[in-house]
């Protein structure tokens, strides 16, 4: 099925780390290889196939460049990375021998749509969208709207979670993980500031295949968004953001 393959390795000088990247190398002879620091779009052209090895970030860092390829992900180092994204780890590297016979499934995982200003990103999110602020003391300014009800906030900023990002950040912020729903993501407002012109109560909420959530910036400087801790875009006073459910899910590849 895969005719083209990608694999992207993180700069890491562990033995354990390099000897699994000379494994996935002798099973697939035939497959470009680039390190993740150098990956370009340029890179992943005509290909069908992307195989990251590293951990979570490496393959949250290369999925930001998928629109329709398949991507597994091996854990090279499972002592240290969490691995919850990837599909194998060092020591399953023989799966990989299954891969060329056609021998395995896909899961979709869903992602995020943003529109800035009505322009959609080129990226889309796999764990998490953040809108808020550069410094973290520093207080986010918005507007929130969901369906007909809307807020002015002051707050620590927005996390909008997909299911399979929502046991990452969304959780360490209080959100409750759910892993096991489809066709929805859920947004968090981080520390909402409540006084006497703000009684907020839009503060956590459900995201469905046919809803959008709408913020517009109320800050005048170091306000931003960022895409998976990933990718970030300045926001100016005014710049409006929509955020929904992508009809593209990331498509992996499993094995069990």
């Amino acid at each position: 099925m895969f005719n083209k393959i990608l694999i992207i390795y993180k700069e890491n000088q562990t033995k354990k780390h390099l000897a699994t990247v000379d494994k996935v190398k002798a099973i697939l002879k035939n497959a470009d290889m680039v390190k993740i620091t150098d990956l370009k779009e340029q890179h992943f052209k005509d290909k069908d196939l992307i195989i990251t090895i590293g951990g979570d970030g490496t393959f949250i860092k290369a999925a930001s460049f998928i629109t329709s390829q398949y991507i597994l992900g091996i854990n090279s180092e499972p002592e240290f990375s969490e691995g919850a994204l990837t599909s194998i780890n060092e020591s399953e590297i023989d799966f990989l021998n299954a891969l060329l016979k056609d021998n395995f499934k896909v899961k979709e995982i869903q992602r995020i749509q943003v529109l800035k200003n009505n322009l959609s990103l080129k990226q889309l999110a796999l764990n998490e969208v953040y809108i808020g602020t550069l410094y973290q003391f520093d207080t986010s300014r918005y507007k929130i709207k969901l369906d007909n009800h809307e807020e002015e906030h002051r707050s620590s900023g927005v996390l909008i979670a997909t299911p399979s990002g929502s046991g990452a950040w969304y959780k360490s912020a209080g959100g409750e993980p759910f892993q096991d729903k489809r066709n929805i993501i859920r947004f968090l407002v981080r520390e909402p500031f409540f006084g006497r012109l703000f009684k907020p109560k839009l503060i956590q909420g459900e995201i469905t295949a046919d809803q959008s959530l709408f913020l517009e910036s109320r800050r005048l400087d170091n306000a931003l968004l960022a895409i998976d801790s990933n990718i970030t875009y300045p926001l100016k006073f005014g710049d409006k953001i929509e955020v929904k459910l992508s009809d593209q899910p990331l498509n992996v590849v499993i094995f069990k």
